[in-house]
């Protein structure tokens, strides 16, 4: 099928006949498609005519110009079917041109996914109560880019519907380039636990590629897979932690070992273990399982202080420094000057930390009108937030969020090759049990093998034109010196070298003498992560046997 929506001229979407005032819908979101301009890269919203000031759109303390009855056609027609099947992700994708069809409606994809993301950032009042939880299903369809990452796709496509579910698989191989598929061709002949075991296998034991086993969470599914399998049937308890890079530029290594081959050995350090943990709310998130509510805006606030009274004494840090870390861990460092450009509509560190601090000050009364107009932080705490535990760990400056099931005495472990650190639980007879991933404080750059990054410099995401995507490059704010390698690294071990190339500007390729190894790219692998140059530089790696 890929074949055939990548050779048509043109990709119609039949949604279905009008109804429901889908008409009035569609109608809708074309003019507000004319009326707006959206910068995918930065996600700033202005007017497409710059005479046309859009007050009604573009200033967020206005009301939003739809009545409640387009609201209500809008969000039934974002309802329909045809969305939340997992094999139409490459009509779009794939296509040259994607029109939407309803009725005796036409509009063009380019223009339907303009008005979702517009609506996206921007849901006032008064809109029927379940559409920001359509949009969280629709949005990742109208974001897809060139160059995806299979662990990326796996958690945009996580809410899409199929009827089998190695198709949670097979389905979704034509999004990612080759280097993605690893190999994996459809195989209906076997099971589904033979399907997703094999591409985890398949992504770990590759050099200069990243590991899946981030997918894996304890104790949820119904197939009895080994807890190194993820279970990709069902949808995923947490929110993936995005633009982690625990690991550094290191190569997964992992090999197969047991009775059948069901234990996975991989190599890493176990950096800390889990002292103590701290509930959350127990509610279900908004758009993961529609047949729970979402908590009340005051019922997340409530559980954002109830937290800070909780972890004020055990936190390590001064109490001047403790709502900085706080931000960093409870919405995983993913601000806006993160990025390059910066992406409008997303809080800056800054701006977080203010909010944080009127919200959870205890010597304050709390306003309703306080409460609502954070809502969008107070929906991405609870989101980050929602079925993990806050922990603290035996190196006190390591505390951060966990799977609820971590326990104490678990292990937090950077495995190379895994871009997030993962909790692991062993057992008596010397294997581990993996959990899932986490996010610790003092651990997501790399620090567990690298150490900390020199002082003044960070990691970020810039946006390279040429190519429609970004890469990680490292600046020196204080001299604003950028490097596209770590500055932790040292000079290249023997017999590796750089490789002239037209984007060495944007990532380097390495490549060793001898025509037998195969080179790598700074984004992925740098051959000063292998093993054998990490244990030289006093890296005390071991192997954790994961069954």
């Amino acid at each position: 099928m890929g074949d055939i929506y990548t050779s048509a001229e043109k990709v119609v979407i039949w949604l279905g006949p009008e109804e429901h005032g889908s008409d009035r819908a569609i109608e809708a979101l074309g003019q507000l498609a004319s009326k707006i301009k959206f910068d995918r890269i930065s996600w700033k919203i202005s007017a497409a005519n710059p005479q046309d000031a859009l007050t009604d759109w573009l200033d967020f303390g206005m009301p939003a110009p739809f009545s409640d009855d387009t609201y209500q056609s809008i969000g039934l027609l974002f309802k329909r079917a045809w969305f939340y099947r997992l094999w139409i992700w490459q009509e779009v994708y794939l296509a040259k041109y994607a029109e939407i069809s309803c009725g005796d409606s036409v509009m063009a994809w380019t223009r339907f996914s303009k008005a979702v993301l517009c609506l996206s950032v921007r849901v006032d009042p008064p809109v029927p109560q379940d559409l920001p939880m359509v949009l969280w299903v629709i949005y990742p369809l109208c974001t897809m880019r060139d160059g995806n990452k299979l662990k990326s796709v796996f958690a945009q496509t996580r809410l899409a519907q199929c009827s089998d579910q190695r198709d949670r698989v097979y389905g979704i191989l034509n999004l990612v380039g080759k280097h993605e598929r690893f190999g994996v061709k459809p195989d209906y002949n076997k099971s589904l636990g033979e399907v997703y075991r094999d591409l985890l296998v398949r992504s770990s034991s590759v050099k200069g590629h990243r590991s899946l086993l981030p997918c894996c969470e304890l104790n949820y599914g119904t197939q009895a897979l080994a807890s190194w399998i993820p279970e990709w049937s069902v949808p995923k308890r947490c929110t993936d932690i995005l633009d982690s890079k625990a690991s550094g530029p290191s190569s997964t290594q992992a090999r197969l070992s047991g009775e059948g081959k069901n234990v996975l050995n991989m190599v890493g350090v176990c950096v800390t273990h889990i002292i103590r943990r701290f509930e959350f709310l127990p509610s279900a998130r908004p758009g993961f399982d529609q047949r729970h509510q979402r908590p009340s805006l005051s019922a997340v606030h409530g559980a954002m202080k109830k937290l800070v009274i909780a972890v004020q004494e055990a936190l390590p840090f001064p109490r001047d420094q403790q709502a900085e870390v706080l931000c960093q861990i409870l919405f995983t460092n993913a601000f806006s000057e993160r990025f390059e450009p910066e992406i409008q509509h997303s809080l800056s560190f800054r701006e977080t930390v203010r909010r944080f601090q009127e919200l959870t000050d205890t010597a304050l009364e709390v306003s309703d009108t306080l409460v609502t107009d954070n809502a969008a932080l107070l929906e991405r705490f609870y989101v980050h937030t929602f079925r993990r535990s806050f922990i603290i760990t035996a190196n006190k400056n390591m505390t951060g969020l966990a799977l609820d099931v971590c326990r104490e005495n678990d292990c937090v472990a950077v495995l190379l090759g895994c871009e997030s650190p993962m909790v692991l639980r062993p057992t008596d007879d010397g294997h581990y049990t993996v959990v899932g991933e986490c996010y610790v404080h003092g651990l997501m750059e790399g620090e567990g093998l690298l150490g900390p990054l020199p002082a003044h410099w960070e990691r970020i995401r810039r946006y390279n034109e040429n190519t429609g995507r970004d890469y990680e490059v490292f600046v020196d704010r204080e001299r604003e010196i950028y490097h596209i390698e770590d500055p932790r690294l040292g000079p290249l071990p023997k017999d590796w070298y750089r490789e002239e190339h037209p984007m060495d500007h944007v990532y380097t390729l390495f490549r060793h003498q001898t025509k037998e190894v195969v080179g790598f790219t700074s984004d992925e692998c740098d051959p000063r992560m292998l093993p054998e140059f990490l244990r030289e530089r006093g890296v005390k790696l071991q192997e954790f046997a994961l069954i």
